[in-house]
């Protein structure tokens, strides 16, 4: 084998993909005495549905990204690997209140990691779920609901009950079956805010042509439903739309309030 031979060998090895050996937590928790969840998450994504019993069920997935130069050398870094070996999952139970979250031995927080989790509790339960980026998907929660992203799309279901969202940037979407709906209020800085009121459509009338997706300035929606579930929505830059009960036949925005996940 000749040196020009060799080195371009040595560069197809350094260019080749790197991954890292994922890892997987997970816990079973007794919901006796507890009133509330706390989930602290970082990047990638998280699900959290109702568990079909009295009892709440974590399980995380970690996995370890690439780290690349010039999209030509890929590795992984050795003290990250080693901080995914001795992950834990930290669960933090007082007055009521359990935290969840993950701790690496160095104390660090690891950029390059996706975290995956998968989150299920008794529908009675409060949720409090905090996530850096990524997506967050809230199914079934009806003990009252804050949500908080910062860069992302945040989608919430509930049969009941308060929520309070915000994101830094991207799309807050949320559907209540609320038959008690109170203080509605929704806010975005740097783009669009919209409600459907049992069939009726609160907001800016729709655009259309060149201008359609363009909303710089933004808007905020208030309504008085009368009711004790208040739902505070909250959009640095984005959407954030609301349907609380069935969907009318307005045409302003109608798209933007439907389930396509269902």
């Amino acid at each position: 084998m000749n040196i020009r031979t060799a080195f371009a060998l040595l560069l197809l090895t350094l260019a080749a993909p790197a991954w890292g050996a994922p890892g997987v937590l997970s816990a079973d928790v007794p919901a006796t005495n507890l009133q509330r969840v706390v989930l602290q998450a970082g990047a990638g994504e998280a699900v959290v549905t109702v568990s079909g019993d009295d009892a709440i069920h974590v399980q995380l997935d970690l996995h370890q990204d690439e780290r690349s130069f010039l999209g030509l050398f890929h590795w992984l870094s050795a003290s990250t690997t080693r901080d995914l070996a001795g992950a834990t999952l930290q669960k933090s139970l007082k007055d009521g209140v359990l935290t969840l979250s993950l701790a690496y031995p160095s104390g660090e927080s690891r950029s390059d990691v996706k975290q995956r989790w998968t989150l299920m509790l008794p529908a009675r339960l409060a949720l409090e779920a905090g996530m850096d980026a990524g997506r967050l998907e809230i199914d079934g929660v009806q003990g009252g609901v804050q949500a908080r992203l910062g860069a992302g799309d945040v989608t919430i279901r509930s049969p009941g009950g308060p929520i309070k969202a915000q994101v830094s940037a991207g799309r807050l979407h949320v559907i209540s079956d609320s038959a008690q709906p109170g203080a509605l209020s929704l806010h975005s800085s740097f783009g669009l805010a919209v409600l459907s009121l049992n069939g009726k459509y609160y907001g800016p009338p729709e655009q259309h042509g060149f201008m359609s997706s363009f909303h710089f300035f933004g808007n905020s929606v208030t309504q008085q439903a009368g009711g004790k579930d208040d739902m505070d929505l909250k959009v640095t830059a984005g959407l954030a739309d609301l349907r609380v009960g069935p969907l009318g036949n307005f045409k302003d925005y109608h798209d933007v309030f439907k389930d396509d996940a269902k």
